[in-house]
């Protein structure tokens, strides 16, 4: 009886584990924000490029006229190439090419605007707010570069910054899905929950089909205990996209807090089908076999996951306690050596259920 109760008591902690490691929300984040960066095409028509450098226009002003379209036309030649180097995923034959064209051009804020999507593509994030900035500077007033902007503040972690510059986007372009989605990323990554919701509401509200906006209310109304509103949402972003990794596992996950363990593992089978590599998922899934009883299928899911994400604490922790549920003590201590070398907050955690609590008996 002693033993069954400390194995109880295993469990229950187990329980509360699992929150712990369901943070796919913030890589989340940082994906909501780059999907959009293939419909950041600069409108315009490359004849209207301004602002040619060309030195042998201060020393010969007749010869500006015969040389000014053959700069033109260079210029035209780097940016169709960019163009066709973006469009292609090769980034840095894109930027190459950009950056040429602002040789060319210095005074073109559609030269730089285009170069800051190559830096964008690159993860140069420094580097494209420095572009996007000067398109600014030099009268650009598109929406599509407040925009650019505004993803480059965000994927450098500035919501605060991508904010205004997401504003005048929106404002530019009050009826775009897409700025009202990305408003609302910018607020909910500031923590600004109630703004964020009314532009995930706004953007798909212009766009039933704009299925990450459904997910991103989702995710908010999560934090905000809306159990049933979430659910509802993530069902119909499922609906929109079938093969929407990251929205089968938020479902699984909240039927799996909320005690429906049967449908949480169908779903967390389906994230996994889709990302078989996402150690979260496993982990997650683990623990609901654990919960459902099920100790052998929860132990050997975990093992994977902590193959698939061997510097990620809390798997070793579900670990170590998967392998107190089938009672195999040595493989929990061994779970509790790793944690030591991964993180001692949680190594210190498995000791006291392991030692204080008397689940094992201490050893030199």
């Amino acid at each position: 009886m002693k033993f069954r109760f400390q194995i109880c008591f295993v469990f229950l902690l187990i329980a509360i584990v699992a929150p712990t490691v369901l943070a796919q929300t913030s890589a989340e984040k940082d994906r909501r924000a780059s999907h959009v960066a293939s419909l950041l095409s600069p409108r315009t028509d490359l004849t209207g490029i301004v602002g040619l450098a060309n030195p042998a226009a201060n020393a010969n002003p007749s010869a500006s006229k015969e040389r000014k379209p053959a700069a033109v036309e260079s210029v035209q030649n780097s940016l169709r190439a960019g163009i066709a180097s973006l469009d292609a995923g090769r980034y840095k034959d894109a930027k190459a090419s950009f950056e040429a064209a602002c040789q060319l051009a210095p005074n073109s804020g559609v030269v730089y605007t285009w170069l800051g999507l190559a830096y964008l593509g690159l993860d140069e994030y420094e580097n494209s707010i420095k572009a996007y900035e000067r398109a600014v500077l030099l009268g650009s007033t598109s929406f599509e570069t407040r925009r650019a902007l505004g993803i480059a503040y965000l994927r450098l972690g500035k919501p605060d910054q991508a904010i205004p510059t997401l504003q005048e986007a929106t404002r530019l372009e009050p009826q775009d899905a897409t700025n009202h989605y990305l408003l609302a990323v910018a607020y909910d990554d500031a923590g600004q929950l109630n703004d964020a919701a009314d532009h995930f509401l706004r953007s798909f509200g212009l766009d039933r089909n704009f299925y990450r906006s459904y997910f991103g209310l989702a995710m908010i109304y999560i934090e905000q205990s809306r159990t049933p509103d979430a659910m509802g949402l993530l069902k119909e972003a499922l609906r929109l996209k079938p093969d929407f990794g990251e929205a089968y596992l938020a479902l699984a996950n909240v039927l799996s807090s909320s005690g429906n363990y049967k449908d949480a593992i169908r779903n967390y089978d389906s994230a996994i089908k889709l990302k078989p590599q996402n150690p979260v998922a496993r982990n997650n899934l683990g623990v609901a076999y654990l919960r459902m009883g099920k100790n052998k299928e929860g132990l050997a899911t975990l093992k994977v996951a902590a193959t698939l994400g061997p510097q990620v604490g809390e798997i070793h922790m579900n670990l170590a306690r998967a392998y107190l549920l089938v009672r195999n003590k040595d493989a929990a201590l061994a779970e509790y050596g790793v944690l030591k070398t991964i993180d001692s907050s949680l190594a210190k955690i498995v000791y006291d259920e392991i030692f204080q609590k008397r689940i094992l008996r201490v050893r030199d």
